[in-house]
């Protein structure tokens, strides 16, 4: 970790050329803490009555009370009353600075783990905890001595922000109020408290990756606390304020809790680059300010988080791949193969939180980045492409970077970088959330849009004004969404935020003779396990023109879907790749139309048509115009049939597995999936006329689905990716970022 002096003065600062917009954008299905006041309930002066009169007496001697409740991340420790419940460990971020709390506010919000039985929690002031025997560990479970091992660790003996295991999440903590008395009687301790709602989670299934929170507060507690000596520390100045008090349900005590600062930043995370042969990676850029540069690090510090850029593990130089070459397009199954390759081979996502950021050439036309929902687990890891750049099919508003390579105009470049590290961190465009504006979740194009288009009369020249920084929307989203969302292996991308048809006080629909909207499947009946390719297309039925999204593709998130079968069980259908942002808001003339398909095969959430009988598949594409969130929705039907022979049921259970699944996806040619070239093998040599004794009825009709959409693997190549072109499921063209 590095030295996060440095960024402390500067880390919540907000640019002014940021756009409006809505800074309390609350996501559906996650709580998320919002700006409450500080309270202060010094004793005030005293009254006496006389007959039916108030007389003032004198003021209390007062004594001035300084607990020192600052800024930061703060490590908690809950012991419950009841012996037999198990201790509770995590953090709560305190959060003064954030834009969105205004002048005299704060946004609070936290997260608690279970702690191992066999540990006994932290009474000191780093994330470490002691266990019988004088053995000690880190949140993590990392012993400290393996963390001091690692190249480039820092001391464990100073305080840093702890990592918990992703299974032991047990509750997210919700702020309502905060009271931080200025005075105080002599003889009484200054006491701060702290009421929050705590909302259980449900941890996901097997074979799944995301839980649940409930709709509403599973209690409300309130937190009664007394600042105390903190830990000596080996070196003077970094220590911090510590607490002890008493946690109450109403009147009822619960437990005990110990909060113990630990940073002045609120979240902490790694990033690894990667550089492949012939690339260029991003490079800092001087500050906007005039002062000093801007990196990844500089921009994320202004969410509040430490993220650490990893130079021990940083690979550059990365010989290409067999069979591939770099200045072209790249297929996704041959990026997802590298991907794969060079990340970190020891990464543990439950001691850290760590993602991976690829660097390729590419060229321009292809896309300024991508990013996978998957590699192992969810959001580990997005690319960048330093030969793509801005062609002006994107926008008219690239001044000199127009039809340019990305790596020739370095702050659009960390800019383009930074938001596919971002949706990593699991965040959506803010065409979809609030409105396009100059931060990093807005598009390029649509950045380029603002700081020159004609509409918006903004000041500002694509690449040089570009705003490094994020709006208060993200802002608040990264520094207090629950753990499980943000981090990487957690929640599958876009997952927290709708899909499928939206409910009436979701989104604002067009009617049919404004926004016409058509979606139909290839096939209306297909056995089970057979891809299905779903599409919808958008027509302006109006006399005029209206803004619209000009990329239609599941993969640049505008369009979602969902599948409800016959039991009544809604499944999200979510693409694989995210390859979006080129897409952007635009004028649909009067007549015309804009159409796309997908393959609905297998996603994040599993197989949307595992269980035979009737589905039905739902579109909806939705966009914020002005503000106003809008949008089309449309549905088909398509119904799976049982397996009728032998062949159907065998090779329906050989296809219906995660990594056939990412197979399909990647578009075929992802070699770098054994068990999905292994299924596919056999499934295509179980019914061909060259196996002694094969019929008719030993080829079925998922095998011939397979074979008519090019998925069937060579039977003899084993090179780490196919020949395809295109980043995306293997529909449609690429739109870059």
């Amino acid at each position: 970790m590095h030295n996060e002096a440095p960024h402390a003065p500067q880390m919540y600062a907000a640019d002014p050329r940021l756009a409006p917009n809505a800074v309390n954008v609350t996501p559906s299905a996650v709580p998320v803490a919002a700006p409450i006041a500080v309270e202060d309930t010094s004793p005030a002066e005293g009254a006496a009555e006389r007959g039916d009169r108030p007389v003032p007496l004198p003021p209390p001697p007062l004594r001035p009370c300084r607990p020192d409740f600052r800024d930061g991340c703060y490590r908690v420790t809950f012991r419950p009353a009841q012996a037999s419940l198990p201790h509770l460990v995590g953090t709560l971020r305190v959060d003064r600075k954030a834009p969105a709390a205004g002048p005299d506010g704060v946004i609070v919000s936290g997260d608690l783990y279970r702690q191992p039985p066999s540990l006994v929690p932290d009474q000191g002031s780093g994330d470490g905890a002691a266990a019988p025997g004088g053995a000690t560990f880190t949140g993590g479970g990392e012993s400290v001595a393996a963390a001091a091992s690692r190249p480039g660790a820092p001391s464990p003996l100073l305080p840093r922000i702890p990592v918990f295991p992703r299974d032991r999440y047990h509750s997210y903590l919700k702020a309502t109020r905060l009271v931080v008395p200025l005075f105080g009687l002599p003889g009484r301790p200054c006491q701060v408290t702290l009421d929050v709602d705590e909302f259980d989670y449900t941890q996901p299934p097997a074979g799944s990756f995301k839980g649940s929170f409930p709709s509403s507060p599973s209690r409300s507690l309130r937190f009664v606390l007394t600042r105390v000596p903190g830990s000596p520390l080996p070196l003077p100045g970094l220590g911090g304020p510590r607490f002890e008090g008493r946690v109450f349900e109403g009147d009822v005590l619960r437990g005990t809790v110990t909060l113990t600062w630990v940073s002045s930043f609120l979240r902490r995370a790694v990033l690894e680059i990667d550089t492949l042969r012939g690339a260029v990676g991003p490079q800092p850029v001087p500050a906007a300010s005039g002062s000093g540069t801007e990196f990844f690090d500089t921009v994320y510090a202004t969410a509040g988080w430490d993220l650490a850029i990893d130079r021990v593990e940083a690979q550059v130089d990365i010989p290409v791949p067999v069979g591939v070459n770099p200045t072209a397009c790249w297929s996704a199954a041959n990026l997802h193969a590298l991907m794969s390759g060079v990340r970190k081979s020891s990464t543990d996502l439950d001691a850290e939180w760590r993602t991976h950021l690829v660097v390729v050439p590419a060229a321009l036309g292809c896309s300024r980045g991508v990013m996978y929902d998957q590699i192992g687990v969810p959001r580990e890891g997005s690319a960048s492409f330093s030969d793509d750049g801005y062609p002006s099919s994107d926008s008219s508003n690239f001044g000199l970077a127009e039809n340019q390579r990305q790596r020739d105009f370095p702050r659009a470049y960390l800019r383009s970088a930074t938001h596919e590290v971002t949706h990593a961190f699991n965040q959506i465009h803010q065409e979809s959330e609030t409105a396009a504006d100059n931060s990093i979740m807005t598009t390029t194009p649509s950045v380029a849009d603002v700081l020159g288009g004609p509409a918006t009369g903004a000041p500002g020249v694509f690449p040089d004004q570009i705003n490094l920084g994020f709006n208060p929307t993200v802002r608040n989203h990264l520094a207090h969404m629950p753990d499980p969302v943000v981090r990487p292996g957690g929640w599958p991308f876009a997952s927290w935020f709708p899909a499928g048809a939206p409910q009436a006080s979701d989104r604002n629909l067009f009617r049919s003779d404004e926004l016409d909207f058509e979606v139909w499947a290839e096939a209306g009946r297909v056995p089970l396990g057979a891809p299905v390719t779903v599409s919808w297309r958008l027509t302006n039925t109006s006399q005029g023109e209206l803004v619209v999204p000009t990329d239609l593709r599941m993969e640049a998130l505008f369009a979602s879907m969902s599948c409800l079968d016959e039991s009544g069980e809604e499944r999200p259908v979510r693409p694989f790749v995210i390859t979006c942002e080129s897409a952007r808001l635009a004028p649909l003339a009067p007549g015309e139309s804009l159409s796309a398909e997908y393959r609905v095969f297998w996603s994040s959430d599993g197989f949307p048509l595992e269980r035979p009988g009737r589905h039905r598949l739902t579109v909806t594409v939705a966009w914020s115009a002005g503000g106003v969130p809008v949008g089309v929705t449309g549905s088909c039907e398509v119904w799976v049939d049982r397996p009728t022979t032998d062949a159907e049921n065998r090779d329906a259970a050989l296809v219906m597995h995660p990594e056939v699944g990412k197979w399909v996806v990647l578009g075929g040619g992802a070699y770098h999936l054994p068990e999905a070239v292994d299924r596919l093998r056999t499934l295509d040599a179980a019914g061909a006329p060259s196996v002694a004794g094969a019929t008719d009825t030993d080829r079925s009709r998922v095998a011939d689905a397979f074979a008519e959409l090019s998925l069937m693997p060579s039977p003899t190549d084993v090179k780490n990716g196919g020949n395809g072109n295109g980043i995306g499921n293997g529909i449609g063209e690429a739109d870059g970022r």
